[in-house]
């Protein structure tokens, strides 16, 4: 009989001993999580009650605007947006600065300081305390892409690369006077015309007493709160005080740099744009002050 209990009680602790085992090689079955499936779990959200009920972290967006952490992810994620910028012919630094923060591609002030403080390697666009931007003019007129919140350095890059590759090089004195053109003609006809006058004008001593240089002193530099003491520019750019302007007035057209490049040969030494909308030209102040009596000025 004790033998028979004896046998019992061996086989009860083999029994125990073997489900112990069995449970153990399942568990060691189980392959281990790998980094890809965890990353796939990630992004499944789980149907279990108790993180469904869990509210989501919530982040602000500085306007009010509450977006879930999720929402945050995804928008750090998203290809940066791209705005197209047109910048029409003539259009002056501060235009096209206004025009960039617009746009949301960088602030005003962002740009300038980029523009002041940059060196072209390629070419030489002149650095003077007499120029009050320094940029003005080297800014081709197109259509643009560029990125919401792009740094001001790369916006200003693209510009220039693209003056190089459309503008035909100018010296700096064309595209000064191809400024003055821009601002005082509307067809090429008259850009031309335009530029003979002038460099007759030139050619003669005489002043250029156009009044877009008097109005960019007045629109652009006066009162500008990028810039500091204004006072010494009336002097530097208003043609009725001085020769040439220290710098361009705008940023020409192609068409307006090639009518400063080639002027046709006239007598003219005097122009004005009639209230027929036509501009008028002459060879004395005699006839052009005629000319005024019969048409009238019209200030564009």
């Amino acid at each position: 009989m004790k033998r028979i209990i004896a046998g019992m009680v061996v086989i009860s602790m083999l029994l125990l001993v073997g489900c112990g085992g069995n449970q153990e090689s399942e568990s060691s079955s189980i392959p281990p999580v790998s980094s890809s499936s965890s990353q796939v779990s990630s992004s499944i959200p789980s149907s279990s009650s108790e993180e469904s009920s869990t509210p989501p972290v919530v982040v602000g967006d500085g306007n009010g605007e509450n977006a879930t952490t999720s929402d945050s992810v995804a928008s750090s994620q998203q290809t940066p947006q791209v705005v197209s910028v047109t910048i029409p012919e003539g259009s002056t630094f501060m235009d096209i600065a206004r025009a960039l923060e617009n746009n949301g591609v960088c602030s005003q002030a962002a740009f300038y300081q980029a523009a002041q403080n940059y060196t072209v390697q390629s070419f030489n666009v002149p650095s003077s305390p007499d120029r009050c931007f320094k940029m003005e003019g080297y800014l081709f007129p197109d259509t643009y892409q560029f990125y919401v919140g792009e740094d001001p350095t790369s916006v200003l890059r693209k510009m220039l690369n693209n003056y190089a590759a459309k503008s035909g090089m100018p010296s700096d004195q064309t595209l000064i006077l191809a400024s003055i053109i821009e601002k005082e003609a509307r067809s090429t006809e008259n850009m031309q015309l335009v530029s003979s006058v002038y460099h007759n004008r030139i050619n003669a001593g005489m002043r250029l007493d156009a009044d877009p240089t008097r109005e960019y002193v007045n629109d652009y530099i006066t009162g500008n709160s990028l810039l500091g003491d204004t006072s010494k520019y009336a002097a530097l750019y208003n043609t009725y005080k001085c020769s040439i302007p220290a710098g361009p007035i705008c940023n020409p057209s192609k068409r307006a740099i090639e009518a400063a490049q080639n002027p046709p040969a006239t007598n003219y030494y005097y122009f004005f744009f009639g209230n027929d909308n036509q501009n008028h030209y002459s060879a004395t102040l005699e006839e052009h002050n005629q000319q005024i009596a019969q048409y009238g000025v019209q200030y564009q």
